[in-house]
């Protein structure tokens, strides 16, 4: 069944985050976000195939699994591909998903030892690699404040390569009460700061750590500091100014799993 006008115009109207928000779906794009979307806990509306696309084996597969859970499956042609995407190759195929909005329960906090925090993370592709940073190191949550760039942002979800759907995100918090919160439930805290003081860190008596990655330009807010157990320094040994804040999360993390190993 071919796409219609009205379809299109829908899908095309989700570029726009007011639509998103009240809609509660986002695009997914290309053939290995589709198996990652169908492989977890997403709810998948509507798959658009450009004609021709679908031939090989593994997305025969796919979109067999697709039409198992009764998922719609609509064609499109390569001229109406190119007005649902706005990368230079797109792949073929566009999902229609549903947005899953997470919440910080008590019980979520119960069964987490690591958990990244991000203080109005601006750029899209750095909020995409701290979450692909998360799945890689296999932290438990991220929590993103109020006035960070939206999850489901289509440069997010794309740079995000899938990881989006292995870690729980949850958006627009007030980070003051969420870092009590979290030391509360027996987190301690360490703030990634240029001028910190700790570099030898975190110390092994750390079995549940919420790291804190601020703003490009500002860093983390100046009121946050009061809830830290710890301002934390990555040691420069070249001439760069400054890490971007997804190759900083991406170095804490490292350094958190290394003690893990060594201490195991």
């Amino acid at each position: 069944m071919h796409l219609t006008k009205a379809e299109l115009k829908y899908l095309r109207s989700l570029a726009q985050k007011k639509v998103r928000e009240t809609e509660g779906k986002f695009l997914l794009e290309g053939w290995k976000p589709l198996a990652e979307v169908l492989a977890s806990a997403f709810s998948v509306e509507m798959i658009v195939v450009a004609a021709g696309e679908a031939s090989a084996d593994e997305r025969q597969r796919q979109l067999g699994a697709a039409r198992a859970r009764s998922i719609p499956i609509k064609e499109m042609t390569a001229l109406e591909l190119r007005q649902l995407t706005d990368t230079v190759t797109a792949q073929g195929v566009v999902a229609l998903v549903r947005q899953k909005k997470e919440q910080l329960t008590p019980e979520a906090l119960r069964d987490a030892r690591l958990i990244i925090v991000g203080d109005a993370i601006s750029d899209p592709g750095n909020l995409g690699s701290i979450v692909r940073s998360a799945d890689w190191y296999a932290a438990d949550l991220v929590l993103l404040s109020e006035g960070s760039v939206s999850l489901y942002n289509e440069k997010v979800v794309r740079s995000t390569a899938g990881s989006l759907f292995h870690v729980p995100v949850v958006e627009h918090l007030e980070l003051s009460e969420t870092l009590g919160r979290l030391r509360n439930a027996g987190f301690r805290v360490g703030i990634a700061d240029a001028d910190g003081t700790e570099a030898d860190w975190p110390p092994s008596g750390w079995d549940r750590v919420a790291v804190v990655v601020g703003n490009e330009a500002h860093g983390v807010s100046p009121q946050l500091h009061a809830g830290a157990d710890a301002v934390v320094a990555i040691p420069r040994y070249g001439k760069a100014e400054s890490l971007n804040v997804g190759v900083a999360t991406a170095v804490l993390l490292d350094r958190i799993r290394q003690r893990d190993t060594r201490s195991a």
